[in-house]
């Protein structure tokens, strides 16, 4: 028998809930810990068409990198988000699970996870937190290795585009300049473009690239991709699932987990 306190736990030695960001909300956010799960659903984003898809799918649990809420809650208006979505989980039956920033920066998680994609060597973090540095399943913010060798800028944006299966990127910089020393940050990464710059990479890639960030990387002379938000992080739900599907084997329960596929990129581009 599963509960959703072994589900929280599995997921704190995957990723530790103290890697987390201050400003961020990790662990169970709607829900009680003592409720047995048969069926988890493992997304992106906790959305009201992903809710919508665990109820169809009889999932009792809702595992998601983003949460629902940061901050707390003035009120709970079952009307408008985030209530509505509080509300409606409660309802089904559905708990709700975010790992978020403990994520990003852990071992195996979303960083790791794209430098693995596109085969970076030595890599290691961009930014690291030196209180963390020394455990063995800390990671860093983001990620700074070497391709296998120098390609051409746009040789390299057709390989991201490639292991986020065709999304629409931008590119900053000359297509056909050599690159082989990469940075990069999962989600929204356009704070550290100095740093990736300071770090000497030749080619920094993130989501949610703002015109200001772009210009400046063209200042300190170095090319950006912008794979977007969606893309740089829905990679790691795969991973997520088959996790879970590993420790319940591990510990000998029946857990059934299955992966969003509904949930898309809010974005689309006329």
């Amino acid at each position: 028998m599963v509960r959703v306190k072994n589900i929280l736990s599995w997921l704190d030695e995957y990723a530790p809930f103290r890697f987390a960001a201050g400003w961020d909300r990790c662990g169970l956010q709607v829900g009680d810990p003592m409720s047995v799960v048969e069926r988890v659903l493992v997304a992106l984003d906790p959305v009201l068409e992903t809710l919508r898809e665990a109820e169809q799918l009889d999932c009792q649990c809702l595992v998601t990198h983003h949460p629902l809420f940061l901050k707390p809650l003035d009120d709970l208006r079952i009307d408008r988000f985030p209530g509505a979505s509080i509300a409606r989980a409660v309802r089904s039956g559905i708990h709700l699970i975010a790992v978020h920033t403990s994520l990003d920066v852990a071992r195996g998680g979303t960083n790791d996870t794209l430098a693995e994609m596109l085969s970076l060597g030595s890599p290691q973090p961009l930014e690291a937190d030196p209180l963390l540095r020394q455990n063995a399943q800390y990671s860093g913010l983001g990620c700074i290795g070497l391709l296998p060798r120098s390609v051409p800028l746009r040789d390299l944006a057709e390989e991201v585009r490639r292991v986020s299966r065709g999304v629409r990127i931008r590119v900053v910089g000359d297509p056909f300049r050599p690159v082989q020393r990469v940075g990069l940050c999962t989600g929204s990464g356009g704070s550290l473009v100095e740093l990736a710059a300071r770090e000497g990479v030749d080619v920094y890639i993130t989501g949610d690239i703002k015109y200001h960030e772009a210009q400046r990387a063209v200042e300190e002379g170095i090319a950006l991709i912008d794979m977007g938000h969606f893309a740089s992080e829905r990679i790691i739900v795969a991973p997520v699932a088959e996790y879970l599907r590993s420790r319940a084997v591990s510990e000998h329960v029946e857990l059934e987990v299955l992966i969003a596929r509904r949930e898309e990129d809010p974005f689309w581009i006329l």
